[in-house]
């Protein structure tokens, strides 16, 4: 069996050696006709690839332009949640029967109607955080829903 073995090598040798001109002269028109076929498909997505670039680059300014928006009503509600603290304090203090009749006498709170309002305050701002980071985050899962969807397309 090793002699077997030993003439196959030999032959694979030999005709390795016999066909390497033949191959050296036949490559190159192989080549050239696989890149004659690849060639359009090769152009088309290189065109994708350049028009997916400038998408991500419109894509990107507008993200930008966005973040800066989002972040200026973001310090806007951190600046106007005191004050709707406040003012949804003065409303519930009005709703309430016989708290009007009070009010309306003095301008002035009495110890345990300023604790009331300190803890409907303490109330509201949890509220409004709770709200707030609600909101954050639906905005930025919007985002990634919307990334997810523009990547698959």
């Amino acid at each position: 069996m090793s002699e077997l073995r030993r003439a196959a090598s030999r032959v694979k040798r030999l005709v390795r050696e016999a066909g390497q001109p033949v191959a050296a002269r036949i490559r190159p028109r192989i080549e050239h006709i696989a890149d004659e076929r690849i060639r359009p498909e090769v152009d088309a997505l290189r065109a994708t690839i350049g028009e997916l670039r400038e998408e991500l680059e419109r894509v990107d300014a507008r993200c930008d332009d966005l973040d800066g928006h989002v972040k200026w009503l973001y310090d806007e509600q951190r600046r106007l949640a005191p004050h709707l603290s406040a003012l949804e304090t003065r409303v519930a203090a009005v709703e309430r029967p016989g708290h009007v009749e009070r009010y309306a006498e003095r301008l002035e709170y009495s110890a345990e109607e300023a604790d009331e309002v300190r803890a409907e305050h303490a109330r509201i701002r949890a509220r409004l955080s709770v709200i707030s980071k609600y909101e954050e985050r639906l905005g930025r899962l919007e985002e990634e829903v919307h990334r997810r969807a523009e990547i698959e397309n």
